[in-house]
């Protein structure tokens, strides 16, 4: 079988595609379903999250009724190729599972979201693998073996133990990471973490041993300035106005305060009057 170009398999694709009708009005539905998906936002997360469940039993359950010899024998030919790969790896696969250890253990490691149980078995998977690595590799250096050769590999008990070995290690860890990690989602899911308080203690100043509070005096004994006092009598005073009377009621009490000290004054100038009348009256 000859290798195909890339123009020559873009060409299969379009002629494929143009075979029928059907294969258009499907690309059409799918292209309207990943704009959908695109588009998705906190206020239509829900309703894309039905749409993408029904369309996803809608092409299974329509594949199983159409294709379903096609669909049973893929499915046989890809569990024996699985077991295969698992029991009886290539060293292409087998140092893909290295590489992907390699990734998970460096996240892990140098994550501080990461379970330190969950780190611990990453640690010790990751040297386990890493030694079996260097027992194999030094087992294939030994024995001269080929390793582009399935039969040379597979040919040898103890590089064949190994693998095996490496592989069972490897599927059983990532086995239990993907469960650990469904669980802990769905553990989850309905947990809302507590919200630590951060309370704030402001030092209180303690008062010495002897200290004993004495009652507030009414009045105040001693050379006190007058503008002081004059400040204290009218703040107080203020206060009291603000906290019994209105702002009509200020205004009529304004008022009449008002004409009090007018007729006060003019009290005054009559008394300063005869007064001086009565002075003149005695000279005389």
């Amino acid at each position: 079988m000859s290798k195909l170009s890339l123009m020559d398999k873009l060409k299969v694709f379009i002629d494929v595609s143009k075979s029928s009708s059907l294969y258009l009005i499907i690309l059409v539905l799918l292209l309207v379903l990943g704009y959908i998906f695109l588009t998705t936002t906190k206020k239509t997360v829900k309703r894309n999250k039905k749409i993408y469940l029904c369309v996803s039993v809608f092409t299974v359950i329509i594949l199983i009724i159409a294709y379903h010899g096609t669909l049973s024998k893929m499915f046989d030919y890809m569990m024996n190729n699985f077991f295969i790969a698992i029991y009886f790896p290539n060293l292409a696969i087998y140092m893909a599972a290295m590489i992907i250890t390699n990734i998970i253990v460096w996240i892990s490691v140098f994550s501080f979201k990461t379970d330190k149980l969950i780190k611990r078995l990453n640690i010790a998977v990751y040297i386990i693998m890493t030694y079996l690595l260097a027992l194999i590799l030094s087992v294939i250096n030994t024995n001269k073996l080929d390793i582009f050769a399935q039969e040379s590999i597979y040919g040898n008990k103890k590089v064949t133990a190994l693998i095996e070995l490496s592989s069972g290690v490897f599927v059983a860890w990532i086995v239990f990471l993907i469960l650990y990690k469904l669980i802990l989602i769905y553990v989850k899911k309905d947990y809302k973490p507590k919200i630590k308080k951060v309370i704030v203690k402001k030092p209180v100043k303690k008062l010495p041993a002897n200290f004993e509070p004495l009652p507030v005096p009414d009045y105040i004994y001693g050379n006190v300035p007058k503008k002081q006092v004059e400040e204290i009598i009218v703040t107080k005073e203020t206060d009291i106005v603000e906290d019994i009377f209105t702002k009509d009621d200020y205004k009529v009490l304004s008022k009449l305060l008002k004409e009090k000290n007018e007729k006060l004054r003019q009290q005054r100038e009559k008394n300063k009057i005869e007064e001086l009348q009565e002075m003149y009256r005695s000279v005389k």
